[in-house]
């Protein structure tokens, strides 16, 4: 308990959420209205029509949902998506170390 608090404690003495994405493999993501969505710190893309956009996140899936979307940047660990966007889910993943349950 004790090196689990003071791991937290030296989170907050960090530079703000950028370290606590980083440490923790959070995805951080950036939404302007509902036309444009940047994702960082994603594992890979499971799915892509126009109409859903389904990225792997470090716990689970990360479902996009929307009409005309577009995928205008791709890294290795960074997304830029446009059109129009209905709604994101975080879904927690039924799989542990990469195997299905």
């Amino acid at each position: 308990m004790r090196k689990l608090q003071a791991f937290f404690d030296n989170l907050k003495k960090t530079k703000s959420n950028m370290m606590i994405t980083t440490h923790l493999n959070l995805p951080r993501i950036t939404m302007i209205g509902d036309i444009h969505i940047y994702i960082e710190n994603h594992r890979g893309i499971l799915r892509f029509t126009s109409q859903e956009i389904i990225l792997k996140i470090t716990n689970g899936q990360l479902i996009i949902k929307g009409s005309e979307l577009v995928i205008k940047m791709l890294l290795s660990s960074e997304i830029l998506i446009e059109g129009k966007i209905d709604s994101l889910k975080m879904d927690e993943s039924s799989t542990k170390n990469g195997v299905e349950k």
